[in-house]
């Protein structure tokens, strides 16, 4: 069976984890999967949850393991800093970068665990720390590497451009993330969208209207989510608006509401209640100022939701041939003009609408038809028939 590293800095929760996840089920059946992460990674870690058949670990975990000095001195450190985390969590303190030169060894057993792999998948950013030494690496070894990119591409430096050129191809959420890497250079890629997580769960949402139609958010409560302008707005009417997550604009959001009967705060949500919240609302809203995905416009689909948007990430592709609602986070007019084109639709109409958003998702969006896309993607770099 062939063996497939997933690296990149990846942690215990967070939107890197639930791409590594996808990944993971969607190649379990049919390779040996190893998963190195240059974070704090363990075991309940969301990545490999739902995953019954692969290899796991981080660099400072090896060094932990390998060396009794270190072991020592991250077990002191933990003490120390009266620290929670796994005593390997503290292998990178000061004593310790006294004692070795950390990123020479970090990079030493980066080569040690990819040498033998027959296809490397890299879940990182353009600017991840070691991603030019590991593409360089597996150039050298003429082992494939894959980059799926995470987050929102920027301006790419032309000293980057050498090293970028080495990589096998790059697997972007949608054409739209493509063109901000490829107006720069031009480089292979492949279009690869994610899938709902709590898939089964979300399909089983009814699609019937409430009577008046409730509003949501879900998400991180945080500024490039652009979720305060989108507070203002919904405090300053009464139309229903509830909204889950959490993040450092929860205090402020909480305050501007505090008055506003029409807005509810559900809180932070667990992956086990999804559904539960996409049961409450008939339409989300995604007021970000930039995505990659996001993973809640999906989530958003199979629950059947309608989507009022921000030109961002994937949401174009996703919605493409649907009736759609855009608008301007800084223009609440734009979002009012949204708002009432919804409205103004019959019942009928609203079902038909969210009912045809659904079956787009089983189409193409469902998790059998994005593993399927990486299993062929693998299957062709690794010359497997």
């Amino acid at each position: 069976m062939k063996k497939i590293v997933i690296a990149g800095p990846i942690s215990n929760y967070g939107g890197r984890e639930i791409e590594v996840n996808i990944i993971l089920k969607s190649l379990q059946d049919n390779y040996d999967l190893n998963v190195l992460s240059m974070s704090y990674i363990i075991e309940n870690s969301f990545a490999l949850q739902g995953v019954s058949k692969v290899k796991w670990t981080s660099l400072d975990r090896i060094l932990y393991s390998k060396n009794k000095v270190i072991k020592l001195i991250s077990r002191f450190s933990k003490f120390f800093n009266k620290g929670n985390k796994e005593p390997f969590a503290y292998v990178n303190n000061s004593l310790t970068k006294k004692l070795i030169n950390l990123d020479q060894w970090y990079l030493k057993e980066i080569k040690n665990q990819l040498s033998d792999a027959d296809c490397v998948i890299l879940c990182v950013q353009l600017t991840s720390k070691f991603l030019p030494e590991i593409v360089e690496f597996c150039h050298q070894k003429n082992i494939p590497c894959l980059v799926r990119t995470t987050g929102t591409i920027r301006q790419v430096e032309q000293n980057s451009f050498d090293f970028l050129k080495k990589v096998t191809l790059f697997i972007h959420h949608s054409e739209a993330n493509a063109k901000n890497l490829n107006q720069q250079i031009q480089l292979p890629y492949r279009v690869i969208d994610q899938c709902a997580m709590a898939e089964e769960s979300l399909l089983l949402v009814s699609e019937k209207p409430s009577t008046p139609l409730r509003f949501g958010y879900l998400g991180r409560l945080s500024p490039e989510k652009g979720i305060l302008p989108l507070i203002d707005f919904f405090s300053s009417t009464n139309i229903i608006f509830l909204f889950a997550g959490n993040g450092p604009q929860k205090e402020a959001i909480l305050q501007r509401t505090k008055n506003a009967t029409n807005c509810t705060y559900l809180g932070l949500i667990n992956s086990d209640e999804i559904a539960s919240f996409f049961e409450k609302i008939d339409v989300l809203i995604i007021p970000s100022y930039e995505e990659s995905g996001p993973l809640v416009g999906l989530e958003a689909m199979a629950a059947g939701k309608i989507i009022i948007s921000t030109d961002v990430g994937a949401m174009k592709e996703r919605l493409n041939g649907l009736p759609t609602f855009w608008f301007d986070v800084d223009d609440q007019n734009s979002l009012q003009s949204a708002i009432s084109q919804i409205s103004a639709l019959s019942e009928t109409e609203i079902l038909d609408l969210k009912q045809s958003i659904k079956q787009r998702y089983l189409e193409k969006y469902n998790l059998k038809a994005i593993a399927h896309q990486y299993q062929q993607l693998v299957a062709e770099c690794t010359h497997d028939d």
